[in-house]
């Protein structure tokens, strides 16, 4: 059986593919056995022909191929359902996998069955430089609180519910894939914050968490890169898209969004907050527009609750942003 499958989505990236490859199947002289999951999202570069090749060296890596340009989110959903490991990792194709972290994380998990989720640190790379930084310091504080001094730590959603306002990177968490795909697992439909949805899933629906200190990725900073994450156009109004597609899911499970809907509102604040001095004039009006129309989506009585109780101070900006 494969213990662990990496998802790659690929969109122009044939430079990295090689590289990337060498060091995940670098797993497998520990015993386990990998599959490796190129998935070119209408690339305009060689990346289809090089992943066509690489697939030649082993049964191990699966190309698929020959899709439109639809975004990240929407071939990591088309890779998960060629998933056969045990343990699933949703992985970049352009940053720089820990290999020496997995085997002994996968144990880990293997010793421990209810949990679904492994979160771990990561530090940015910068590729101009090659020089690192830790991670955010919003994250790292996140991290030092549930760590508690320790190098792993072990709970419920209850107790790690900050990791909901962790930056939802997906290349950062192992996932337990029979659980994951009972739960309906998926990422968002949009180019831009599509894996929005695909973090809150994997700890939403987990029934433990384990969150540790190791450095599973470095991820590769491009600052004047071309890629979406730098993209302040039109494409960033999306956000808007990907955090009605995350509420929906919410909406579904009653119980979650009562006992989770301050951290919802709160990491949409954030988000719009971050994107929005970023954006023209013109699109900063069209964001404010959507953004109203997205709060006025609350239920009144996680409202109410938000302004007794657990943040006011939310409740206030809720209601200010909605009467605009």
């Amino acid at each position: 059986m494969t213990d662990l499958s990496i998802v790659v989505p690929v969109y122009n990236a044939a430079d990295h593919l090689e590289r990337l490859c060498d060091d995940i199947l670098k797993i497998r002289d520990h015993d386990r056995k990998v599959q490796l999951i190129f998935v070119d999202d209408g690339s305009t570069d060689d990346s289809a022909g090089v992943i066509a090749e690489l697939a030649k060296l082993s049964n191990d890596i699966v190309p698929m191929l020959g899709a439109e340009n639809a975004g990240a989110g929407i071939a990591r959903n088309r890779g998960w359902e060629a998933v056969t490991g045990r343990y699933t990792l949703f992985f970049d194709a352009d940053d720089h996998l820990m290999t020496d972290v997995i085997p002994p994380a996968l144990a880990r998990l293997d010793a421990e069955p209810d949990v679904d989720t492994a979160v771990f640190a990561y530090r940015y790379e910068r590729d101009d430089t090659s020089s690192f930084t830790d991670m955010s310091y919003t994250d790292k504080a996140i991290m030092t609180q549930l760590l508690k001094g320790q190098s792993q730590q072990i709970g419920r959603l209850e107790e790690f519910a900050r990791l909901l306002g962790f930056t939802n990177y997906p290349w950062n968490k192992l996932l337990r894939t029979e659980r994951f795909r009972k739960t309906g697992m998926k990422f968002g439909s949009t180019k831009v914050n599509n894996d929005i949805l695909g973090h809150w899933y994997a700890l939403l629906f987990a029934r433990q968490i384990l969150v540790s200190e190791e450095v599973l990725c470095h991820h590769i900073v491009h600052p004047t890169g071309a890629n979406l994450t730098n993209q302040f156009n039109s494409n960033r109004l999306q956000v808007i898209t990907a955090l009605s597609e995350l509420y929906d899911l919410l909406e579904k499970h009653p119980a979650m969004r009562r006992r989770y809907s301050h951290h919802f509102w709160g990491f949409a604040r954030n988000l719009i907050a971050w994107a929005r001095p970023r954006l023209s004039p013109e699109l900063q009006l069209e964001l404010d527009e959507l953004y109203s129309r997205l709060l006025s989506r609350i239920d009144l009585e996680d409202y109410v609750r938000m302004r007794v109780k657990r943040s006011p101070d939310l409740a206030n900006h809720i209601s200010q942003k909605i009467m605009l």
